[in-house]
């Protein structure tokens, strides 16, 4: 101490005004990065967690459709004659991802699984005649004991699913060996973008992907390896950080399918995950240069009250190095002081900036692969002529996730035409078009149904997936091919328009509104009983079908385009195009010119559909 008494003042102060933010500035960058680094970390597991759960959700829905064709083929089946009906022939020959397909019944005297069974189309009867010897067996036996399994064919995009029809105590009960193509799930386990994702039996160490975007990392380390390390924890889903043996981390998320012990794991190298931090620290230092810099210039030119405007800055320095990015000193004191506060509160703002802008351009790039990856396959092709039956369909989300959905499909001489508007945005809105998505492919894959019994069975299921949480109107038109009598019924859903032919231009009062019959929305009464209700369609007659958000549509002065503006586009545009395409651009072209680019307040569908006769 007795050394300083000969040192001058400035010297003193320029080292007090150095020394002490450099070290509580240092204290706030390492802080700042720890901080920074652990919610990075938190938002990737999540990220990577709703991957999976994503992913989890298609192999639910991809097995269960699966396994109701199996089942619908099984429900033929004569165990007193051992064979199949011809609606199960059917099924079998129709269903075009169905290749083979086998049942073995239990013969109670020898206690031995025989086959009864066996069916395949040529393309693949070579290979699973030579195939199923090796592991028939072990699929019987798991399919006895679990009640599915899954196992994939190798080198190929088919699995086989073995599934007991029947309590096993009962000897009556068979086994089903179904091989199915499972394209979309080799396609989307194949994706080797930053998350690696694999499709795991639940076996332990010992399991072998059914599916995997790779088949190893860094050498033997594997999926396997990978499992065996998470499955430790014996919960339905959680995280992980793990290091492989040569010491890179991953950060691991998994996820119990619900279905045949399946289980989606997805992982992502730690260090490329955190190139954010990295970022972080070198502007960081740089801004703490600057600052230090500033300190020291200021320290030669310091005057009166230095002591106490030093004092606030030293405070504010602790409490944001503690965490607290709001924090901001006065700069009301001038001079050199006042510049040191100010660049002090200008790094806190950046930092803070570049924080927030960091987190949300990564939540936002995986609430865009989540949009995409749901949506890509709920819409059919916008246009299609079925017999004498001209459909052409619009839609423009109004975010990421959208909860419109229109659908339209062949059976027999009947044309069935769906729209559909959930309740909500979001993740969970197209989450619940997916399912009735998935719904109506298994309906239309029967027999023709009356649209009252369809969207009973669609209610239900509604019902049941979404415990009255979520609902959606619906309506579902029905036309005959031959003789144009179309049938319909409506779940309070906004009431399609119907245009008869005309040869003058029509105006707003030549269209008729479908509303004969109006009945709950789906999901929210799950015993409802729904009624339908019957028109004559003469040749050249269109049908309108739309949601709310065409309605909702704004301009950049926020007039909506209303029901009036868009029935006298309808009667202008419709009169005029020769077919429901062309007429559809117009009518699209139009609305769009109309919103200028402002934001959707809602999802906007729009269908039309022109009966052209019988020929």
């Amino acid at each position: 101490m007795g050394k300083l008494k000969g040192v001058s003042l400035r010297y003193k102060l320029l080292a007090a005004l150095t020394i002490i933010p450099m070290i509580g500035l240092s204290l706030f960058l390492l802080l700042a990065v720890n901080i920074f680094e652990k919610d990075k970390i938190a938002y990737v597991f999540d990220s990577s967690l709703s991957i999976s759960k994503n992913r989890a959700t298609r192999v639910t829905s991809e097995i269960g459709s699966d396994l109701s064709i199996a089942q619908a083929v099984v429900l033929s089946y004569r165990a007193d004659t051992k064979n199949l009906a011809e609606a199960g022939q059917y099924y079998f020959e129709r269903e075009a991802k169905f290749h083979a397909f086998q049942i073995h019944a239990l013969n109670e005297e020898t206690g031995v699984y025989e086959k009864t069974v066996d069916l395949a189309k040529d393309s693949v009867r070579p290979i699973t005649t030579t195939m199923l010897e090796s592991f028939t067996n072990d699929l019987i036996s798991e399919a006895r004991t679990k009640g599915i399994v899954v196992l994939r064919e190798p080198g190929g995009p088919h699995v086989w699913l073995g599934a007991r029809f029947g309590d096993a105590a009962d000897p009556k009960h068979v086994v089903a060996l179904s091989l199915f193509e499972a394209s979309e799930l080799a396609q989307v386990f194949s994706d080797r973008g930053p998350y690696m994702s694999f499709l795991l039996r639940n076996e332990n160490a010992k399991t072998k992907p059914v599916f995997a975007s790779i088949e190893s990392i860094e050498g033997k380390w594997g999926p396997a390896e990978v499992w065996g390390e998470v499955s430790k924890n014996k919960i339905p889903e959680g995280i992980a950080e793990l290091k492989s043996p040569q010491g890179r981390s991953y950060l691991v998320s998994f996820v119990d399918s619900g279905v045949a012990d399946l289980v989606v794991v997805s992982m992502v190298d730690r260090q490329a995950a955190l190139q954010a931090v990295d970022l972080l620290l070198k502007k960081s230092v740089l801004f703490f240069l600057a600052v230090i810099s500033a300190t020291a210039i200021l320290a030669v030119l310091a005057s009166r009250g230095l002591t106490s405007a030093l004092g606030n800055l030293s405070s504010a320095t602790q409490k944001i190095a503690e965490g607290d990015f709001g924090v901001r000193v006065d700069e009301k004191s001038g001079g050199e002081i006042g510049s040191l506060a100010k660049s002090f509160n200008i790094m806190a703002e950046e930092v803070s900036r570049l924080i927030g802008e960091t987190a949300q351009k990564a939540r936002m790039e995986s609430e865009l692969a989540t949009a995409k990856a749901v949506q890509e396959t709920l819409f059919p092709e916008p246009h299609a002529r079925m017999g004498t039956v001209q459909v052409s369909g619009y839609y423009m989300p109004a975010s990421e996730c959208g909860g419109d959905w229109w659908h339209y499909c062949e059976n027999g001489d009947k044309v069935y035409i769906w729209i559909a508007d959930a309740t909500g945005h979001g993740a969970p809105a197209a989450l619940l078009t997916s399912a009735t998505r998935a719904v109506v492919s298994v309906i239309t894959r029967g027999p023709a149904l009356p649209v009252s019994e369809a969207l009973g069975i669609l209610n239900r299921a509604i019902c049941e997936t979404s415990k009255g949480s979520m609902m959606m109107t619906f309506f579902l038109a029905c036309i005959d091919k031959n003789t144009g009598e179309m049938t319909y019924s409506n779940a309070s859903h906004e009431p399609p328009l119907i245009l008869h032919k005309t040869e003058a231009e029509p105006s707003r009062e030549d269209f008729s509104p479908l509303n004969d019959v109006n009945n709950p929305r789906l999901g929210e009464q799950i015993d409802c009983i729904f009624k339908e209700s019957r028109v004559q369609l003469e040749p050249e007659d269109q049908i309108v079908f739309y949601t709310d958000g065409v309605i909702d549509v704004k301009n950049p002065e926020q007039k909506q385009f209303g029901e009036r503006r868009f029935l006298k586009l309808l009667a202008s545009e419709m009169h005029s195009a020769s077919v429901s395409k062309e007429a559809l651009g117009q009518v699209v072209d139009k609305i769009e010119s109309f919103r200028s680019d402002t934001a959707l307040d809602d999802d906007v569908t729009l269908i039309l559909c022109t009966y052209k006769g019988a020929a």
